[in-house]
């Protein structure tokens, strides 16, 4: 599924609708947040001098309505921001992931990854929104206690700004640290999930207390790191606190000074205190939460970065099914930051139905050139070209379903068997049989546990890594793509999968596909039209097969010291 640059823009729009609501949500719940105080005001200086019940009855009648409103709105508020958490989640995700692998592919920078999804989520489903939400509101507060008395209010204007120079002293000294000390975990976390993957290597080698030690100091230094920042935000956190609390004690004894002097009645004593304790909270909690505020800010960022770039991305246009001409014309590739070339100044052309196998020594770019002629790489400079159409003109996601393309190391996907041939689309049955036919794998696979429901993720033993190549061509030829390419398709197979895969490039030629297979086996050269011997990133011979092979064969002969093989053997 290709996914539309626009919708972080949708995303910032429905969000910008949405904080309005919230806005508004907020001004009455801080508004209702006097109630209480109120109720204390009146109490004090109506019920108890004039001894009326019914005053009493109905202040706590509309007290206790006023409060149920209140409630009411805040989960109100609370529904409102799990909405927007949801919907971060549900247009973001799909997309940021799909353009992470799309630049991991390419060896670029990745600009957002899902971890920042989550931490622009993160914000909005937890109570620290909330306090940004109400910290605005401490005005209201304030102002209603420079009501009841001008040095109340100053001593409460006093504590709140203490308070917000403590937060932003507070982000001031932790805020680019704490983004460096959050990438370095970040990067220990991917390191540690690289290990769990490769365990059986690692184990086997004897590498895991070495890589593990190396690990675990690099992971020490960045929670250390991390460590030190908390205890800083702690340490502020602890001296508000008890600023806050002192603050209280200062106005209730300020307050009880001008009852005394008769400048001020007990209720509005009490309700001072009591405001000014809802005044500073939402700073507090502000405070505490600054540094999730922060992630989410940059997160932010880079979520914008990523989807201003991509707006700015032309669309690809749609181009037809391709029949399968393919011409390389000076195809060059050097990996990013290097300057030298893995692929060095290749030219072909390839016609429908003809199979091209590439040979070549260990480090000869024969898999580089093959992720650039699916697409996944680009060139440094040059063209692949598909029915006339440059590779990277296409969409990955259309250019997908007229390729078929097997890895060195096929991969499985949590899924069955038949999800994983079928690349987890909706196409019927039929059609996932009929490739696992073409690949002569569909009786390898009736008979595995579960037949096509097997079980086939990454940690599913119940498939050799032979299974796995076989069903990889059968996910390779699935839809009877017009461009297939195949690296080192045998490398793992007995007798039987070698001729399996013989009989399917016959078959493909058949069909009138174009096939590039990668091999150091001498069997693929039995159904081969064109033949290219690579070494160091060139075609030091590029032609008809019986004008290479030979040439071709005793180097391989030379190198290897295996048995020739006759060019012109039939598959049978």
């Amino acid at each position: 599924m290709h996914y539309s640059p626009l919708a972080f823009k949708e995303l910032c729009a429905d969000i910008r609708r949405e904080k309005l609501a919230l806005v508004l949500l907020s001004f009455f719940v801080n508004i209702l947040l006097l109630v209480t105080a109120i109720y204390m005001l009146q109490v004090y200086d109506k019920v108890l001098t004039s001894s009326s019940l019914d005053t009493l009855f109905w202040l706590t009648v509309i007290a206790l309505f006023a409060i149920a409103i209140y409630g009411v709105l805040d989960q109100a508020r609370r529904l409102i921001l799990g909405r927007i958490a949801g919907f971060i989640d549900g247009k973001l995700n799909a997309p940021v992931l799909e353009q992470a692998m799309a630049e991991n592919l390419a060896d670029q920078p990745v600009t957002a990854t899902v971890k920042d999804v989550s931490d622009f989520r993160t914000y909005y489903q937890s109570d620290a929104a909330l306090a940004f939400l109400d910290a605005p509101w401490s005005i209201v507060f304030l102002i209603f206690i420079w009501g009841l008395h001008p040095m109340l209010g100053v001593i409460g204007t006093v504590g709140a700004a203490v308070l917000v120079g403590a937060a932003l002293l507070n982000d001031l000294m932790t805020r680019r640290q704490q983004n460096a000390a959050a990438a370095d975990i970040r990067s220990t976390n991917e390191e540690a999930v690289q290990y769990s993957q490769s365990g059986e290597t690692l184990s086997a080698l004897g590498m895991v207390g070495a890589l593990l030690g190396r690990w675990q100091l690099r992971q020490e230094k960045a929670r250390a790191i991390q460590q030190k920042l908390g205890e800083r935000t702690t340490t502020i956190l602890s001296f508000t606190r008890p600023f806050r609390m002192g603050l209280q004690v200062m106005i209730l004894g300020t307050g009880a000074y001008y009852v005394l002097a008769g400048q001020l009645t007990p209720g509005a004593m009490i309700a001072g205190s009591i405001i000014l304790g809802r005044a500073l909270a939402p700073i507090e909690r502000a405070t505490a939460a600054w540094s999730r505020r922060s992630a989410s800010r940059a997160a932010f960022q880079k979520l914008k970065r990523l989807f201003t770039r991509l707006e700015n991305t032309p669309k690809p246009l749609q181009l037809p099914k391709p029949k399968g001409n393919i011409a390389l014309e000076n195809l060059t590739y050097a990996a990013p930051g290097s300057k030298v070339r893995i692929i060095d100044g290749i030219s072909c052309d390839l016609k429908p139905g003809s199979i091209c196998a590439i040979l070549g020594e260990s480090g000869a770019g024969k898999t580089t050139l093959c992720r650039l002629l699916v697409g996944v790489w680009k060139p440094s400079s040059g063209c692949a070209r598909l029915d006339g159409a440059s590779i990277h003109s296409w969409n990955q996601e259309d250019l997908g379903v007229h390729i078929g393309y097997l890895p060195q190391h096929v991969e499985m996907y949590d899924g069955t068997v038949g999800q994983n041939i079928a690349r987890f689309s909706d196409n019927p049955d039929s059609d996932v049989i009929a490739a696992a036919k073409l690949a002569g794998v569909h009786e390898l696979i009736l008979h595995l546990p579960a037949g096509y429901e097997t079980q086939a993720g990454a940690k599913n033993n119940q498939i050799s890594l032979g299974q796995r190549q076989r069903i990889g061509l059968a996910r390779a030829v699935f839809g009877n793509p017009s461009f297939i390419v195949l690296d080192e398709p045998n490398s793992n197979l007995d007798k039987a999968g070698d001729l399996a895969l013989l009989i399917a490039l016959v078959r493909l030629k058949e069909m009138q596909s174009t096939v590039v297979v990668v091999s150091h086996r001498a069997s693929v050269l039995r159904v081969a039209d064109k033949v290219a011997l690579m070494h160091y990133g060139r075609f030091a011979k590029f032609g008809d097969a019986a004008d290479v092979i030979k040439p071709a064969e005793a180097q391989r002969v030379q190198a290897t010291g295996q048995v020739s093989f006759s060019a012109k053997a039939q598959v049978t």
